[in-house]
């Protein structure tokens, strides 16, 4: 573990298009001391997971992998294959950092055995409704080897909270105002300011991206096409929704809909730089407007992910 100072900590659900738009940014921005980001695995599916786990060692970059994963695929438990793999790379490379989660279904003995098997490592612990006592809550503040205690949600109490080092303490919270269908979203909302202020009270913050907090496993065509692109306003972040014009499930193709989305995107980034950037999402955006080209809806999702984490970088490092 380098002895820098990470600042921001996008919380994602390793999913490919996920994968692929951090692997993509890494290769266009320097994120050590800068970007960590954590990973809670949802599909069982290893190998994308193992891949990307692998390119962050290599490069000793960081990045938190949630050994306990529960949603989607690891619903009913049974993580004996996924857990080889995962550790396999974990092992190799000590600039990844295992995590636990806990959650209130979560015992002290987990806990327990987790610091046991990683005892001579760096490692996070990720609070979700925690049950813990004081007690407890002050041994693990004054366990060393812990880098980062995560407060997902602000689930945890004030009091454990004020028992955590301030310099390992990371705030992960829900930024992103999701909506029940594309349709629903529409003009600028309020995101963050937390990049200004975050060091009175943590070492880092975090954002679950444009993606938002809660999962889902994606379905069918949708009715309409959605972009959604933070923005930098009088030092805060905003986000703005770009949406298809056409919103019945009936009418016009989804590649339709996603150039009508893209152009509004593509006109609004090139009259606002200095609010937007210029970052390789957003010039793919307008290749394919130019070029009339649907990527397609992955692809859609990765760009817009990468935009977040091209921005957020930039905010942090003074280049917007």
């Amino acid at each position: 573990m380098r002895e820098g100072q990470t600042l921001y900590f996008p919380y994602l659900y390793a999913r490919q298009s996920e994968l692929l738009a951090l692997r993509a940014f890494r290769a266009n921005y320097a994120i050590r001391d800068v970007l960590l980001p954590i990973l809670e695995p949802v599909n069982r599916d290893a190998s994308s997971l193992v891949r990307a786990l692998n390119q962050f060692g290599e490069a000793d970059d960081n990045a938190i992998v949630i050994t306990n994963p529960y949603q989607h695929h690891f619903q009913a438990g049974a993580l004996d294959d996924w857990t080889e793999a995962v550790e396999e790379a974990i092992n190799t490379h000590a600039a990844l950092i295992p995590g636990l989660l806990c959650t209130q279904a979560t015992v002290v003995q987990e806990i327990r055995d987790f610091l046991a098997r990683y005892r001579d490592r760096d490692v996070a612990l990720l609070y979700l409704n925690a049950r813990l006592s004081d007690t407890n809550a002050q041994r693990l503040a004054d366990r060393g080897n812990i880098r980062f205690h995560v407060n997902l949600h602000e689930r945890m109490s004030a009091a454990h909270r004020a028992l955590l080092p301030r310099d390992k303490v990371v705030d992960i919270r829900d930024d992103f105002q999701r909506k029940a269908r594309n349709s629903d979203y529409e003009g600028i909302e309020f995101f963050t300011d937390r990049h200004l202020n975050f060091q009175d009270v943590a070492a880092g913050f975090g954002d679950y991206t444009i993606l938002g907090a809660t999962f889902e496993a994606g379905g069918g065509q949708p009715s309409a096409v959605a972009i959604h692109a933070t923005f930098k306003e009088r030092g805060a972040v905003w986000v703005e929704h770009f949406v298809s014009d056409d919103v019945e499930r009936d009418v016009g193709t989804v590649g339709e809909k996603f150039l009508q989305a893209a152009r509004k995107l593509v006109r609004r980034a090139q009259q606002a730089p200095r609010a937007f950037g210029n970052d390789e999402a957003l010039q793919a955006y307008a290749n394919d407007v130019a070029e009339q080209h649907f990527p397609g809806l992955p692809k859609n999702k990765e760009r817009q992910i990468y935009h977040h984490l091209a921005l957020m970088h930039q905010l942090l490092t003074g280049a917007l």
